[in-house]
This record gives structure tokens, sequence and C-alpha cells, in this order.
């Protein structure tokens, strides 16, 4: 079960980095001050999320407990901040 769950996070991070590096970039493009910064925050505590949770999740019994949050902050990052991610 961690087999999957370890690919499930570590896909889940590229698609952060990726697809969310771009929706940011267009969410800076539109967007300007405080929230343009406080979306740039949120997708780097994002990016900094999944590796705490894979390394929670492969050495310590409570690792379970890392992926409803991590599910939770993948939504509202792409529902708030990273819908555009078209590259065009």
């Amino acid at each position: 079960m961690r087999v999957v769950v370890t690919f499930v996070l570590t896909f889940s991070a590229f698609w952060a980095f990726l697809p969310g590096g771009v929706g940011m970039a267009n969410f800076r493009k539109t967007h300007h001050g405080l929230i343009a910064q406080l979306g740039h925050l949120c997708w780097w505590i994002l990016l900094l999320v999944h590796p705490l949770a894979l390394y929670k999740i492969g050495f310590t019994h409570d690792g379970w407990l890392w992926l409803a949050p991590v599910a939770v902050m993948q939504v509202l990052f792409f529902a708030i901040f990273g819908r555009n991610v078209s590259t065009l």
C-alpha cells in the first residue's frame, strides 16, 4: 500500500510543480500585489509539503494523517490560484 501512496504523492508533487507553476505564473500576470504574493507562498508550501508527507509516510507510523491535508491543499490551490494552466 505504501508503494501506491508513494506513487500517487510523487505524481501529485509533479502535478503541483509543472501545471501548478504555469497556473501560478498566469495568476501573477493578471493579479498583482499581496494576493499574488499569497498565491506564490501557497504554491511553495504546496511544493514543500509533498516531500514531507513522503517522509512521514515512509518512516513514521502516523504518516497516513498527512494524506488528507496534502489532498485538500492541492484541490484548494488549483481551485483558487492555479485555474489557468494554459501555456498560450
